[in-house]
């Protein structure tokens, strides 16, 4: 049976939109999982979008109006399982992504604005964590929307400082075990910043305010986590230059543990059984048993008191004692300090009355598809008609039946029923041979799932819900050519798939589905790949000249940011022109400009916000070239154009990367004409002088670190 097959994917399905969505793969272990969100952005300076992508929770969207926002992978700055973030159960976030962010400016009055928006209320309890880093020369101001729409509290967004008090913690490997190597702060120490929470006592703002160091120092990895203990709709991170070029970053986590189980009648599995599991804030998550009657809500948030409920087979005994059709097993806690967190026991066993005995059939269409809530009557000889309709996975279930009996089976109202016979007591029931519904009763709904017009592979969970009330009523995957069908009865649906790609766009549910009895309906859910952030950066341009004027050519220079972590170092040669251009440089970032030859003058400067730096003019002795300098002649016995020179750069060159005036070729087609006279001992005042105004120009960016932020990995 093709969909017996197709259904046991569906043991991975995880619904939550309009209370329902996809999850991934079971886990083995009985421990916490700690999971790590992953971001993707979009857009470019001051109008970012992106997802943040967290297992557990809900689908997240963000904004922000940041200068200078990245996504960086995690292989260098990372938050440890020794971090406070890390020890509470999240673990190591190394080799995750999290989001770097500059403000929208770097003055104290043009903060940067970054607003979280989740698709549901996100989990309380405690379960899920957002952690802040580097703050030191800047401060964030944390604030958020409950699920009522109101401000959270400081209290409530569950900020957890040292010894409960207000202060945060340091990530760096100096400060804790598995931690990543930071550079040394400006004190001398490393790995000692941290920063300071203020809540804020306005009710109707709430939040608060985390602040760095006193001193407004750049350093390293002052961080601070917190994990909410209400459910949010919204959160806000504000971050507010206080002194030079800082940045943020930010991470999400979760803690997430498994409910898992089965259902049998009189011992026999029941598979296709929509099994739905209630948190305690009223978002249900939904899933399938298999085809062994087995079910598994592999990453739920690790939160208590779920509510875990199945249909009961008609006239099965409930194992809860009700008889309201549905039965129930509640407080199923995932946030327990003993004995493990996953909950891999919760069956439903249901039984037939005493001295009776069960069937379990199915029914497909014409082409092998399960139909999903058809009716079906049983009729018993001697008794009353038994009324049942087909589970998701087109299975139909009835106790209280005789045993050995010839029963007629009748579907969709079809005129020639099926004949049945009952099993013995004590016996449980095997699965019925397939009973085909007659076309005219049948709706189909059918389509494609698309990545950029490409279908997805097999396997894709696809869901189909009632609209009334997003119930699921089918579930089924996705074969070779992104295809998925549906079989069942007329009505009004929804089908939902979660995004294939982490940051697709497209919508993941489409609805208002009509589908006729005996007709074909198509609706295809189809995604487009995240839009790739735009990543800017600036160039500095240049030249290299001898002292004669003549261009030097093949020379290396070099562009190193001042902190490491601002990205690699990039190097370049000159062309025959003596002209060179050093690309890909961060923006707003500290660099020394160097030319490899013996005894030249390195530069420090200032990338800008983007493009073309102002170009630098190295002017470096004659006949000096690509490595080691020549022989220099002594004082006594100078050569012939004299004691030999450094190389002088020269900031602020002729425009169009030319040398800077007085630095041209040596004749009458230079920059200045040429008087005969020795160039050498002008230049070298007039670089020192250009050197002392530029040293004076860069003291404050010298003296201030310029702030990186680890904008690469």
């Amino acid at each position: 049976m093709r969909r017996r097959h197709a259904v046991s994917a569906g043991l991975t399905a995880l619904a939550l939109g309009a209370g329902l969505a996809i999850g991934g793969a079971t886990s083995a272990s009985a421990e916490p999982q700690g999971n790590w969100g992953t971001f993707t952005l979009s857009g470019s300076s001051r109008a970012y979008t992106g997802t943040m992508t967290l297992a557990g929770f809900p689908e997240t969207t963000f904004t922000s109006n940041s200068r200078q926002s990245s996504v960086v992978s995690g292989a260098s700055t990372w938050q440890s399982a020794s971090t406070p973030v890390g020890a509470a159960g999240f673990g190591s976030s190394r080799g995750q992504t999290y989001l770097n962010q500059r403000p929208l400016a770097d003055n104290t009055t043009s903060p940067s604005v970054t607003t979280y928006t989740f698709a549901e209320p996100t989990p309380g309890a405690r379960s899920w964590a957002f952690v802040l880093g580097d703050v030191d020369a800047d401060q964030a101001t944390v604030t958020a929307t409950g699920a009522n729409g109101q401000p959270v509290s400081a209290a409530g967004l569950g900020f957890n400082g040292r010894d409960g008090g207000t202060v945060g913690y340091n990530s760096c490997s100096a400060a804790v075990d598995g931690g990543w190597s930071c550079s040394r702060d400006p004190d001398g120490t490393v790995g000692q910043d941290v920063p300071t929470w203020t809540a804020n006592t306005d009710p109707d703002q709430g939040g608060g305010t985390l602040v760095g160091n006193a001193g407004a120092s750049d350093t390293a990895g002052a961080s601070a986590w917190f994990s909410p203990t209400v459910s949010l709709r919204t959160l806000t991170i504000t971050s507010q230059q206080r002194s030079g070029f800082p940045v943020h970053q930010t991470w999400f986590a979760s803690k997430t543990a498994a409910i898992s189980g089965v259902a049998t009648l009189d011992g026999t599995a029941v598979p296709g059984a929509v099994v739905t599991a209630t948190a305690p804030r009223g978002v249900v998550y939904s899933t399938t048993t298999d085809e062994d009657g087995r079910y598994a809500f592999p990453a739920l948030p690790q939160i208590n008191d779920y509510v875990v409920r199945i249909a009961t087979p008609t006239g099965a005994i409930d194992p809860d004692g009700t008889d309201d059709g549905v039965s129930a097993v509640t407080g199923v806690s995932l946030n327990r300090a003993d004995g493990g967190n996953d909950r891999s026991n919760v069956d439903f066993d249901f039984t037939a009355p005493d001295d009776s005995v069960s069937i379990i059939g199915v029914v497909e269409d014409g082409a092998g598809n399960p139909v999903s809530s058809i009716p079906v009557v049983i009729d018993v000889p001697g008794g009353e008609p038994v009324e049942t309709t087909t589970n998701s996975d087109g299975v139909y279930t009835v106790s209280d039946l005789p045993e050995g009996t010839a029963v007629d089976v009748t579907v969709g109202g079809d005129d020639t029923p099926t004949t049945i016979t009952t099993g013995d007591l004590g016996a449980g029931p095997e699965l019925q041979e397939p009973i085909t519904a007659p076309a005219a009763v049948v709706a189909t709904v059918t389509g494609v799932v698309s990545v950029d017009g490409e279908p997805v592979p097999a396997g894709r969970v696809v869901q189909l819900l009632d609209d009334d009330d997003a119930t699921v009523v089918a579930e089924t995957t996705t074969d070779a050519d992104g295809r998925y069908t549906f079989a069942t009865a007329a009505g009004t649906f929804s089908v939902h798939t979660d995004r294939p790609t982490p940051g697709a766009t497209g919508a993941t549910t489409n609805s208002d589905i009509a589908a006729v009895a005996g007709g074909r309906v198509v609706s295809d859910l189809s995604f487009a790949s995240p839009a790739q952030a735009v990543v800017v950066t600036s160039s500095q341009p240049g030249t290299v000249v001898d002292t004669d004027g003549e261009p030097v050519a093949d020379v290396t220079v070099t562009a190193t940011p001042t902190d490491g972590a601002a990205g690699a170092v990039v190097t370049t040669t000159t062309d025959d022109g003596g002209a060179f251009d050093l690309p890909g440089l961060q923006p707003t970032t500290e660099y020394t400009i160097a030319v490899d030859v013996e005894g030249a003058e390195s530069v420090v400067v200032v990338t800008p916000e983007d493009g073309a730096a102002t170009p630098l003019a190295f002017v470096v002795p004659a006949a000096a070239g690509p490595g080691p300098a020549p022989e220099q002649s002594s004082p006594a016995e100078p050569g012939p154009s004299g004691p030999s020179s450094p190389a002088v750069p020269v900031a602020g060159g002729g425009p169009d990367g030319a040398p800077a005036a007085g630095s041209g070729a040596q004749d009458d087609q230079g920059p200045l004409a040429y008087t005969g006279a020795d160039l050498v001992p002008g230049l070298i005042a007039a670089g020192a002088f250009v050197l002392v105004g530029a040293a004076l120009l860069t003291y404050r960016a010298v003296r201030n670190r310029r702030r990186t932020g680890h904008l690469q990995d």
